[in-house]
């Protein structure tokens, strides 16, 4: 992607100074490591800045090309790899997953403990792969509430063991129970990595194949994959998080990943890694309607489709505490309220981010996106920066015309 003035896609260079500004607070006061922030519009970047440090205790300063876990940012190239085989009609949104993966084919709802023991019973609907994607499935992680049955039953589990396959973290899964009837509610889950579990079986190939062929290697984003490439470890930015004396301090990557190495477990919900410039050709496949640089990826409409709302109203906003004025799409969150998201990007704005506070968006009406990059996973008990909020709006406010 080419690199031009600010000025020459309507963006005011003074003011997007203020981005660095920001950023560079929160690093000179000891609360990220460091952190990349890169705009694009109409498929030019006018805005890439990096602040901080790759390595704090070493101070390695945050260069351009560093690499990143980007976890749950892998979900949209993911969902990306399905929609690809919806093309081909290998299948239809609202099919029922058991069709495809006939292990989960049986689930039941947990619907009470009795005597300590679950109470299930059939969901009302199966689970489709619309319900996967969007996160309405009525799976989980098994993270978020310690005193529920079936969250701990999910926890115990261990689907995301490095060790464990696609296909032997469905065969588990289909073992435990469903927490809701599907489209019922919305549940942050592990259902996107039974979506890349489906790219397998539809497709044929391991998804990491999958997706080096059929997205990586097309769009040109060489240095993305479900582990670092060879000879790049050394730009693998180190993951910090918060220490018992409230300053900066080095973590080991949930579920024991190292991302140096390819694991058994190609986690389609989170194992990638990437650049801020990778993970921006990626975004601007999506902006540009499915293609870049010759590379028809997706059909315009089958982008429009993913960046649309497919909740029910009464399920909107999503999450806890709740997404104002945003629906959720397929793997991505949908800006529907600008106003009451309390964001300055255009209504119909889609993205999604990860567990160490990266971040991307794509925004249709303005043909703008942004992409953000850390490192920093915040312990349980803090509430976290705004870093993503503030930067989203310090691009807009700098769009002049």
């Amino acid at each position: 992607m080419e690199r031009v003035a600010p000025e020459n896609q309507g963006f005011c260079a003074e003011r997007l100074r203020r981005i660095g500004e920001v950023m560079g607070r929160y690093v000179d006061e000891g609360k990220l490591p460091g952190t990349a922030t890169l705009i694009a519009r109409r498929g030019q970047i006018v805005h890439l800045e990096t602040q901080g440090w790759a390595n704090v205790e070493a101070q390695e300063p945050l260069a351009e090309d560093a690499i990143y876990r980007i976890y749950s940012m892998t979900k949209p190239l993911t969902c990306v790899a399905a929609l690809m085989l919806f093309e081909e009609g290998r299948f239809l949104l609202d099919d029922p997953i058991g069709s495809y993966l006939p292990e989960l084919g049986e689930m039941q709802v947990l619907r009470e403990m009795h005597n300590g023991e679950p109470v299930l019973s059939p969901p009302r609907s199966p689970v489709t792969v619309r319900h996967l994607m969007t996160h309405t499935a009525g799976m989980t992680y098994g993270s978020f509430e310690p005193d529920s049955p079936g969250e701990r039953m999910y926890g115990e589990a261990a689907l995301m063991r490095p060790d464990r396959s696609l296909a032997e973290m469905v065969d588990c899964l289909g073992g435990l129970p469903l927490l809701f009837d599907p489209g019922t509610r919305w549940l942050y889950s592990i259902s996107i990595d039974v979506i890349g579990r489906l790219v397998e079986v539809l497709s044929g190939q391991t998804l990491d194949v999958y997706m080096q062929e059929r997205i990586l290697e097309p769009l040109g984003m060489v240095d993305s994959g479900f582990c670092t490439p060879p000879g790049a470890a050394d730009r693998l930015a180190m993951l910090y998080s918060i220490g018992e004396d409230g300053n900066l301090e080095v973590t080991d990557a949930p579920c024991g990943r190292d991302h140096t190495r390819l694991d058994p477990f190609c986690a389609g919900g989170a194992g990638l890694v990437s650049t801020i410039t990778d993970y921006a050709r990626f975004a601007q496949m999506l902006a540009n309607g499915g293609e870049l640089d010759d590379a028809r990826v997706l059909s315009p409409h089958t982008v429009a489709m993913m960046g649309a709302n497919h909740l029910p109203a009464a399920l909107c906003p999503f999450g806890e505490p709740p997404a104002l004025g945003c629906g959720f799409g397929l793997g991505v969150s949908v800006v529907q309220d600008p106003a009451a998201a309390g964001l300055l990007n255009g209504p119909g704005s889609f993205g999604w981010s990860g567990l160490a506070n990266t971040n991307y968006w794509v925004d249709p009406a303005n043909e703008t996106l942004g992409v953000i990059m850390m490192q920093f996973i915040q312990p349980p008990t803090f509430s976290g920066y705004p870093t993503t909020q503030q930067f989203r709006n310090l691009v807009y406010q700098a769009l002049v015309s």
